[in-house]
């Protein structure tokens, strides 16, 4: 049987346990419902306003709603909690499952007040495991599977069930939201289950799963001793001059580099003529920052292991940009990429990241996690088949998940489907936009900030479902700058992002900060 087979064959099978049901009286009927492999917990209705998430924090304006818990256990040891919010008035008749990030663990909480608000039945998981337990859990392969695909495919065939039996009809759509391990999350959906959502939006995601871990590490070795660290001074330094260089490239100075293909920088040009100063690079840290461009390479092959990052915003890459990987200076425990190596492949604790080998580790991580944790697969038929839509997007000043690696994944479905991949499959550059928030550029569109108008010019979960519902892809979105990054100071820029391989270029007049004068060309 192929993979696609069986994918579809547990959702009928968990389609057919659900015990059939008119339309809830009331929320706490859900307590009854039967599902296949999952426990009830809690089914109650908060009235508006009254929500407040595990561990007493509330969470403001939120609508009244019926609150499910429940927990699967698809194997022996597995204990994958999920909550579906179900809107008690003014159902938009979609649902939007949303993911989550790192080594998950928890329920995302402000993604789904944020799809409550906007209409939505809306549905998350801690993928089976929390934050506060022992990460020995790494170790145990069948809870490393619900963590990588399987609670949140089971968590969604739940949540159908729940909304169907709470509105007494089926879900119009179903939409998957979700940035870095969230985007890995959204871009495995549609590779193991196609059938599970119409339309997806993924960001930045680490669908490259045993590489990025490995590229994480690289940052962290190559950066890692007092002769290559990076301080923030130097940091500034070469970004300075990258911007001096290639700013201008897109007909406007902005502290933005939109299209980094025409960007080719060389830090030898920054190194001390004598001594080290703050105005210049020694040997060993413009060595470093070559590594940084360059990422992971097989020292014995020197074949390329995964993407590095591009150059014009590295000061990101000093913590700005949030998770840091450069600059370690010890074993870093509580480092996703660190405890992942340490025991999901080695079981040993007190593993230090300085000891990975980049020729035979990196074989031995592939060949042990790969098939289960990497979303790599391009060929995406199956989901361009069922008519369903993907938009990805990535910052392309993200400091941890080099933006290429993006756009390698998107280039591997394009050879794959034959031309047809703009039908289906859309990636966005993000110029300025840090790991999936923050940044110096324009990115709120609906994912990292919450976009000014709700439509599908500047939302990209609306983007998506019009996609799904009219077959209108989206030539562009308009990213949003607020000032102060304050919604409520106003807009302070706004740029249109351009499908891959466009990229945005000042038309040669008019407002810089309004996006209707620039344009998506190559």
């Amino acid at each position: 049987m192929t993979r696609l087979s069986i994918a579809r064959a547990a959702i009928s099978i968990a389609a057919l346990s659900v015990v059939p049901a008119a339309f809830a009286a009331n929320c706490e009927s859900l307590s009854g419902i039967t599902l296949a492999d999952t426990t009830i917990t809690v089914a109650k209705t908060v009235a508006a306003g009254a929500f407040k998430q595990e561990g007493g924090r509330a969470v403001a304006d939120l609508p009244a709603f019926c609150e499910v818990h429940g927990i699967l256990k698809p194997t022996p040891v597995s204990a994958i909690n999920f909550e579906v919010w179900l809107p008690v008035t003014n159902w938009n008749n979609k649902l939007q499952v949303v993911g989550n990030g790192g080594l998950a663990g928890t329920i995302s909480y402000p993604a789904m007040a944020t799809a409550l608000r906007n209409g939505f039945a809306t549905a998350s998981t801690d993928t089976g495991h929390t934050t506060t337990e022992p990460k020995e859990w790494l170790e145990n392969r069948d809870r490393l599977i619900d963590y990588s695909y399987r609670g949140l495919h089971l968590t969604t065939v739940d949540a159908k069930a729940i909304v169907d039996s709470f509105y007494a009809q089926n879900a119009k759509q179903s939409i998957y939201t979700g940035c870095s391990k969230g985007g890995q999350q959204g871009l495995m959906e549609a590779q193991r289950f196609p059938a599970d959502f119409d339309g997806i939006v993924a960001g930045d995601a680490a669908n490259f799963w045993t590489h990025q871990i490995q590229s994480e590490l690289w940052d962290g070795i190559v950066t890692g001793t007092p002769e290559t660290s990076l301080p923030p001074a130097k940091l500034q330094l070469i970004q300075d001059a990258v911007l001096k260089q290639c700013d201008a490239l897109d007909g406007v100075v902005d502290g933005l580099i939109a299209d980094h293909r025409k960007c080719t920088f060389d830090p030898k040009k920054l190194l001390c003529k004598g001594a080290d100063t703050s105005a210049c690079l020694t040997q060993a840290q413009e060595s470093a920052v070559e590594k940084m461009y360059t990422g992971p390479v097989n020292p014995r092959t020197g074949t390329k292991l995964y993407a590095g990052f591009y150059p014009g915003n590295e000061v990101g890459w000093g913590g700005n940009g949030r998770p840091a990987v450069i600059n370690r200076t010890d074993n870093s425990s509580g480092v996703s990429s660190f405890d992942f190596t340490r025991f999901a492949m080695l079981g040993k604790p007190d593993w230090l990241f300085r000891s990975f080998d980049f020729d035979k580790d990196t074989q031995a991580m592939d060949e042990k996690l790969a098939a289960v944790s990497n979303a790599t697969d391009a060929n995406l038929e199956a989901f361009h088949k069922l008519g369903h839509k993907l938009l990805y997007y990535h910052g392309a000043a993200d400091p941890l998940i080099p933006a290429q690696n993006g756009i390698d994944y998107y280039e591997a479905v394009a050879a794959k489907s034959g031309g047809q991949t703009q039908t289906f499959f859309r990636a966005f550059l993000v110029p300025g936009l840090y790991h999936c928030a923050g940044g110096p550029g324009p990115s709120a569109f609906g994912t990292s900030g919450p976009a000014p108008v709700m439509d599908a010019d500047h939302d990209a979960v609306t983007a998506v479902s019009k996609w799904v519902e009219t077959g209108a892809a989206p030539d562009k979105i308009i990213a949003t700058k607020y000032v102060d990054n304050t919604p409520a100071k106003g807009i302070a820029m706004q740029r249109p992002l351009c499908p891959w391989p466009l990229a945005a270029k000042y038309k040669g007049s008019g407002d810089t900060n309004v996006a209707s004068n620039f344009a998506c060309m190559k």
